[in-house]
């Protein structure tokens, strides 16, 4: 048996960074989430110099507000796994709280891909019955698969949000005048608000939670009656 040291780290942690990749092939880089709306109607300044600024308020914004609910859910999830506890209701809440179609759409069909992934990478029963799971929330499938392989909640939490926010980068890249260089120092500047995220997400339950997310959400809405278009929310 392979122990972690100072040196060595344990093998959660690089299934961690591994199912935390933001290019893991769950389907992540062909939705925008309302991005691609916003940028079109220019609500996201689409000039280079006025880009980096605006885009890093936007997912300012999303941390604390849409991506904070998918953090307790998140966080709620890892806490089911951890006693082997059903999360079919926590699904059809977070649905409820997802009012535009598109992107309630598009998280259902991540977590159904996440979880049918984890499940054939780590053969156990819990992500085996999870990937049968027809109604499964992004967000619930990476912290009940998480949960089952032993990580640490936080670190879990930590771990979505930070691939939710390379993952709007990366669909900004395709949308905006943004080079690497720009896309690294928005990541890296965020980071304390991903942690913020982290922190308040602990203070709430599902049951409590709630947000106003009005401009991603109609922009998602108005998404699909954009004349062309690069992803699919």
């Amino acid at each position: 048996m392979i122990l972690a040291t100072p040196s060595l780290p344990s093998l959660s942690i690089l299934q961690l960074l591994h199912l935390a990749d933001s290019a893991l092939p769950i389907g992540s880089m062909a939705h925008s989430f309302g991005l691609e709306a916003l940028v079109f109607e220019e609500d996201i300044d689409p000039s280079l110099q006025g880009c980096p600024a605006s885009l890093r308020g936007y997912l300012e914004d999303c941390l604390s507000e849409s991506l904070l609910v998918d953090a307790v859910f998140c966080r709620e999830a890892h806490t089911r796994a951890l006693h082997r506890a059903p999360v079919f209701d926590l699904n059809r809440q977070i649905s409820a709280l997802k009012p535009a179609r598109e992107s309630r759409e598009a998280s259902l069909t991540l977590g159904r891909r996440f979880a049918g992934l984890a499940a054939a990478l780590h053969r156990t029963r819990e992500l085996s019955d999870l990937a049968k799971q027809e109604e499964l929330h992004h967000s619930v499938a990476f912290g009940y698969a998480l949960g089952i392989l032993g990580l640490d909640p936080d670190l879990t939490v930590s771990a979505f949000l930070h691939q939710s926010v390379l993952n709007t980068i990366s669909a900004a890249q395709r949308l905006l005048p943004l080079g690497q260089a720009q896309s690294n120092r928005i990541a890296w500047d965020l980071k304390p608000s991903i942690l913020d995220a982290v922190e308040r997400a602990r203070t709430f339950s599902a049951a409590s939670v709630c947000c106003f997310a009005h401009l991603p959400e109609m922009a998602s809405m108005r998404h699909s009656c954009l004349p062309t278009r690069l992803f699919i929310s």
